[in-house]
């Protein structure tokens, strides 16, 4: 039998109450909540084709990137980076849970890196972070407000190479120690918590084929048909139920 919403968040809350190494999936819907874009949104990728004559995954390829790099730093600044968001309840909820000790790991396809922001210590960073940029000659690291204010290719103080995005492209694969490090943490976790994603997304089903405990929770505004796979499912806003689940 289907709970109600209040029975759903009391398990959820016993659940966590009750685990002591809690991994957290952190997809779109967390981000989005706290005012980022969805770049998967049809309104969305008629907008930059409209403007760019490209779609966004054609335009954040390793190919694009590679041949137009003037015009990639040109959607790049104009759009991605400047996609402004905050950390929100959900964010602070995930913090609590860090400084309890009771958090393993944040794993994320996020790279706007409010995970860090916050405090969280040990954050997974599967498509990297626009947080952290580096010279393709010297290694040195750059902030992304030190993209934002260069001109044209961003360029290395210090050697004058090309300055690499530090969020994996379209065509990249995922680096393969950051994989391990998701698997280990998954493998290691008491219970997981889906946030803002469902059960088809492949972070989910990789993180799930790792895991070893019987505790799922899933939440996340939009309801999907493989939803039903976990043993606790709210479909309501993240920053509604988290802090309810931790906080309280």
């Amino acid at each position: 039998m289907q709970m109600s919403l209040e029975e759903s968040v009391k398990r959820a809350k016993e659940i966590l109450s009750e685990s002591e190494k809690i991994v957290a999936l952190l997809g779109i819907g967390a981000v989005m909540e706290c005012g980022a874009l969805n770049y998967l949104n049809n309104e969305v990728i008629y907008r930059i084709e409209e403007k760019y004559h490209r779609s966004p995954d054609e335009i954040m390829s390793t190919g694009f990137y590679s041949a137009r790099a003037e015009r990639f730093f040109q959607y790049y600044k104009e759009e991605y980076l400047a996609d402004s968001c905050q950390p929100n309840d959900t964010f602070k909820a995930l913090k609590a849970l860090d400084d309890d000790g009771r958090l393993l790991a944040c794993i994320t396809q996020n790279t706007h890196g409010l995970e860090k922001e916050v405090g969280i210590k040990n954050v997974i960073e599967l498509y990297g972070s626009r947080n952290v940029n580096w010279c393709t000659k010297c290694r040195k690291h750059f902030s992304m407000n030190y993209i934002l204010q260069s001109k044209g290719v961003p360029l290395c103080d210090v050697c004058q190479n090309p300055i690499r995005p530090g969020i994996r492209l379209y065509g990249e694969m995922i680096q393969n120690d950051v994989m391990t490090e998701a698997a280990n943490a998954c493998q290691e976790a008491d219970a997981l918590i889906v946030l803002g994603t469902n059960f088809y997304d492949s972070m989910v089903r990789f993180a799930i084929n790792h895991y070893r405990g019987d505790k799922l929770i899933l939440i996340s505004k939009h309801e999907h048909f493989r939803d039903k796979k976990a043993d606790i499912v709210i479909h309501e806003e993240l920053q509604k139920i988290l802090p309810k689940l931790v906080l309280s």
